[in-house]
């Protein structure tokens, strides 16, 4: 086990990833975000932060946001009253002020520690103040349709051997799962939670998340046997119009301090 998170926000697939995840799941954050009532007065903290696409939301709402991630290359331009610092949440000490909101999505799956950050995160919470984690069921993801047999192998054998790289770097592809009794383990309160699952067609935006996983694990991939053409052929499964999957679900889970 690598125990290291595997992607790198600073390699090229990077923001399409980023813009990937953006189109697949920020409508569905932002629905959750927003029926807790973020508005004027409130302090928000959004880990890994990516692209920035919800800490741009957040800060159009609330009096502050921080914005932390491994790499802020891809944070640039925030408004005025939000911040963008580098920050490893699993190493560094936590920020010095109290949040209304804490929120991470598809962070705290790669680290084996993820319990333990769970707790801390909720000591960070001012009273009243909300933990949002979501996090993916990456084995629930199913072919809806196909042109062929071969596509449908294909995707699921270069599919399955990304998932597995994941799980042998230290991610737990089940625990989006458990989060309910996680963040009720952690003293929170009026926990609760939800999955939504969406289509994802050949070469739409939310399906180019997989094809560039595929780039940024490329090396990682070879050295566990998978040929180039094999990776090629899944990235042309992937834009055919023809082929789609579900997405992978996502788990919204929130407590309250």
């Amino acid at each position: 086990m690598d125990d290291e998170y595997p992607f790198d926000n600073a390699a090229a697939p990077a923001s399409d990833r980023m813009s990937a995840l953006e189109a697949s799941y920020d409508a569905t954050t932002v629905q959750h975000l927003g029926n807790l009532g973020v508005g004027a007065g409130w302090s928000c903290w959004e880990i890994g932060a990516g692209g920035g696409s919800i800490a741009r939301w957040l800060a159009e709402r609330a009096d502050h946001v921080l914005a932390t991630d491994l790499d802020t290359r891809l944070l640039a331009d925030l408004p005025a009253n939000a911040s963008a610092v580098r920050h490893d949440v699993r190493e560094e000490p936590l920020p010095d002020r109290k949040f209304d909101l804490i929120h991470a999505r598809l962070v705290l799956i790669h680290f084996p520690e993820r319990d333990e950050l769970v707790a801390k995160l909720a000591d960070a919470l001012a009273p009243g103040g909300w933990l949002v984690l979501e996090e993916i069921e990456p084995r629930g993801q199913t072919v809806l349709a196909t042109p062929d047999e071969e596509s449908a192998a294909v995707f699921g054998s270069v599919q399955g051997r990304i998932l597995d790289l994941l799980e042998q770097a230290g991610s737990d592809v089940e625990w989006a799962g458990r989060l309910p009794e996680v963040l009720t383990g952690a003293g929170l309160r009026e926990v609760g939670s939800a999955r939504v699952t969406t289509r994802w067609p050949g070469g739409g935006p939310e399906i180019r998340l997989l094809a560039a996983n595929s780039m940024e694990l490329a090396e990682k991939l070879a050295a566990d046997g998978v040929r180039p053409e094999e990776l090629e052929q899944f990235r042309r499964v992937l834009a055919d119009p023809r082929f789609t999957v579900s997405s992978y679900p996502l788990v919204s889970v929130w407590g309250r301090r």
